[in-house]
């Protein structure tokens, strides 16, 4: 077990642990005769509600389930001043010590001001700075156990904790309750820690609100859109309506999907390829990256060439049935990968690559092989110049480029690297920029639009670069769509439609004689 997989497991025991704790807590609370009626009331109905306003707050991010459950929505910041509440009535009322009681109300308090700016960011309002930032900071501490996916999984969150408002019976929950209260203590210190730099974070965008776009009267700049989840298995029928929709409206000249290995076979595929036959006219681009199986971990260190044989015959499947324009054999191989595969060295990728594009280009030699860089690191560097040098079966490279925790300076430094790596080669090969997005729930829906913009307007800038996909079309399995659970389409969707009209009457100023 890695690190990063250590961190994460021992957060989620720590979560369970406590919510079990709430739980019991309410239980022996709401039966003590000798602690106050209301106290007793409030306590027990947080703790009847901390469970199922925790599914809400996951299943209520996803639009799979969003539309039905987001009328609920409320319950979880309801929920989480409830236990607000209960810690400053305990306070008051000397039910707990003030030392240990201050910093469970500091801890409760942060929750509580995150699931609100959340819930306000989910029904299209903003929150002030200071609970962005509250909400950024928490997303930075979540991050060291959780890595990059604290900024787009919905099921990483914290867990408030009841006051402990009477004596422990033995000394084993004594010991509970201290190590429970030491790690809500230790979270908050981390959070507090990360606030001068979730201030920056939410700053960081506004460098980005008034970039200009290039021109490009030659009509040769294309715009994408990622659509649907990330398919193991047929697009869903709520994912075919809007997204496909979305694209009509926004009159994208490129549809990119993400299959993982089990969605690349049978009948999974069969509904993806007649579904996209019914929308795809010929002048739109098809671009197909294949994901990652969900034990990819244990396939590849049972046989590594055991899984690179298997994913080879996965992107002979999707040419064949599918026909894309462009095929993305791996997605994000030197961060995605070693996310679910562990670290694989840039010579593994390079000799999957080959094989990849070999067998691509045999099944239809008009497929472009593409490969997408994320990382920026010694490794990304190494395959990027392989990918980017002529004479390798590489015929497009890419680059994915998201904000971060700490807004768009990690991101301005990825385009300077980009750049940089583009410029080592006077005749480079085309580019695009695969994947470009930000956090709505995280930093606000203002920034995932000063986001985008600003990845838009560096792109049509630099001249290998041919085209941009936008991701992604909705909140799936990842809160950055520009579509909410609830249906309303964010304000970075006015602004994609605002580059689509700059590019196309530029198109026409140039035709003009």
């Amino acid at each position: 077990m890695t690190t990063q997989s250590l961190l994460a497991a021992s957060f989620l025991a720590l979560a369970v642990a406590m919510i079990a704790w709430d739980i019991l807590m309410a239980g022996r609370i709401t039966h003590l005769r000798r602690i106050p009626r209301s106290f007793q009331a409030l306590t027990g109905i947080a703790g009847l509600l901390i469970l199922p306003a925790l599914v809400v707050a996951y299943t209520s991010a996803s639009m799979l389930y969003g539309r039905a459950i987001f009328l609920v929505a409320w319950l979880w910041p309801f929920t989480a001043c409830l236990f607000v509440l209960q810690t400053v009535l305990a306070l008051g009322r000397r039910l707990v010590t003030p030392l240990l009681g201050f910093p469970l109300l500091v801890y409760n308090t942060i929750i509580a001001v995150v699931a609100v700016a959340k819930f306000t960011i989910a029904s299209g309002g903003t929150p002030p700075d200071l609970a962005l930032a509250f909400n950024a900071a928490q997303a930075s501490m979540l991050g060291t156990f959780f890595g990059a996916a604290a900024l787009w999984n919905p099921l990483y969150m914290q867990v408030p904790l009841f006051a402990p408002s009477l004596p422990a019976r033995w000394g084993f929950t004594r010991a509970v309750r201290v190590v429970l209260a030491g790690a809500a203590i230790a979270l908050t210190a981390l959070v507090v820690i990360e606030m001068p730099g979730a201030f920056a974070a939410i700053n960081s965008y506004q460098t980005h609100r008034d970039d200009k776009p290039q021109e490009h009267p030659e009509g040769d700049f294309r715009l994408g859109l990622k659509i649907f989840p990330d398919l193991r298995s047929g697009p869903p029928p709520l994912a075919i309506r809007h997204d496909l929709n979305l694209a009509d409206t926004m009159r994208i000249d490129a549809m990119s999907v993400v299959v993982h290995p089990e969605g690349a076979r049978g009948v999974p595929l069969d509904s993806l390829a007649r579904t996209i036959e019914r929308r795809r006219s010929d002048s739109t681009l098809l671009i197909v990256a294949l994901g990652y199986p969900k034990d990819g971990s244990e396939q590849i260190r049972q046989s590594r060439e055991a899984y690179t044989e298997a994913r080879v015959r996965d992107i002979d499947r999707l040419a064949r049935r599918l026909r894309p324009n462009y095929i993305i054999p791996a997605v994000d191989p030197l961060e995605e990968g070693d996310r679910v595969l562990g670290d694989q060295t840039p010579e593994y990728w390079i000799g999957y690559l080959t094989r990849a594009a070999q067998i691509a280009h045999y099944v239809n030699p008009n497929i472009k092989v593409a490969v997408a860089m994320s990382s920026y690191g010694t490794r990304d560097s190494i395959l990027y110049a392989w990918a980017a040098r002529p004479g390798t079966p590489i015929n497009a490279v890419g680059f994915s480029l998201y904000a971060g925790f700490d807004g768009v300076r990690s991101l301005d430094t990825h385009m300077r690297v980009a750049q940089r790596w583009m410029r080592q080669f006077p005749k480079p090969k085309e580019h695009w920029v695969f994947a470009a997005g930000g956090y709505p729930l995280l930093h606000g829906e203002i920034n995932q639009r000063h986001a985008i913009w600003g990845v838009f307007a560096w792109a049509t800038t630099e001249q290998p670069i041919k085209g941009l996909v936008f991701y992604e079309a909705g909140d799936y399995n990842t809160v950055r769509g520009l579509r909410a659970p609830s249906g309303r389409l964010r304000a970075a969707t006015a602004k994609i439609l605002q580059a689509d009209s700059l590019l196309q009457s530029s198109v026409v100023k140039g035709a003009i004689p």
